[in-house]
C-alpha cells in the first residue's frame, strides 16, 4: 500500500457464514505506542469493551453466531482523532472457545479494511484460505506514516486467544473476568451518532 493513503478514517469488518454451524468469531483492536506496548486494558476494544478514547474507536457489536449476510462485526476508527501516543492499531481475530477448531472449519470467514473517505476496499483476507490452521492471530496493523496512516499486513506473530495476544504487547494484568464473554452487545457512541461514519 502507498504511504499516506489513509487520512481520516477506516472501517475494519469481520464476517462469516453461521448458517451451517454456529461459530463465534471476534475482532479486537489494540492501541500500542512506539515501543509496541499497550498502556492499559482501557486501550483495547473487543466484545466486552466496545469503545475506546470516548468513541474514537467503536466496535459496532458482538455477533456470536454469524447470522446475517455481509459484515457481522465492524470496527470504526477515526484516525485523525487519535492522540499522538497511539502509534499503531493492531487488529486481531480469534475463534471464541475454539476447542481445536480453526478458521478452516468456519464457512466464508473474512476480514476486510475499507477507506472511510473513499469507501474503497483496501484489503480482504479469506481466513479459511489464508489462515486455515489458525484459531487466533494478528492480521496486521494500521500505523502512522508521514502525514497519514498506512496498513501493514503481517498475518503472523501472536497466535492464540485474546489474552495471549495482549500479553504479546506487554499487557499482563486484567480485571477479574475481563475476557469472560457477556451477553451480546451493541454500541453507538455520541461521536458516530452526531456524524455518520458511513
Amino acid at each position: 500500500m502507498r504511504p499516506n493513503r489513509l487520512k481520516q478514517s477506516i472501517k475494519i469488518a469481520l464476517g462469516w457464514d453461521g448458517s451451517a454451524s454456529l461459530f463465534d468469531l471476534d475482532m479486537m483492536a489494540i492501541l500500542v505506542d512506539e515501543t509496541d506496548t499497550v498502556r492499559s486494558y482501557e486501550h483495547i476494544v473487543f466484545y466486552n469493551q466496545l469503545t475506546a478514547l470516548d468513541g474514537v474507536l467503536l466496535l459496532s457489536n458482538d455477533n456470536q453466531t454469524g447470522a446475517g449476510t455481509g459484515d457481522n462485526e465492524e470496527l470504526y476508527v477515526q484516525l485523525s482523532m487519535l492522540p499522538a501516543s497511539v502509534n499503531k492499531i493492531v487488529i486481531a481475530v480469534a475463534l471464541h472457545q475454539s476447542d481445536d477448531r480453526t478458521f478452516r472449519d468456519v464457512n466464508e470467514a473474512f476480514v476486510r479494511m475499507i477507506n472511510g473517505e473513499t469507501k474503497e476496499e483496501l484489503v480482504r483476507y479469506e481466513l479459511g484460505e489464508d489462515f486455515s490452521d489458525a484459531a487466533g492471530l494478528v492480521i496486521g496493523d494500521v500505523r502512522r506514516a508521514d502525514n497519514g496512516w498506512r496498513i501493514v499486513l503481517t498475518g503472523s506473530g501472536a497466535t492464540g486467544d485474546f489474552q495471549a495476544i495482549c500479553n504479546t504487547y506487554g499487557l499482563i494484568d486484567f480485571p477479574d473476568g475481563f475476557f469472560d464473554k457477556k451477553k451480546s452487545m451493541n454500541k453507538l457512541s455520541l461521536l458516530h451518532m452526531k456524524k455518520p461514519f458511513f
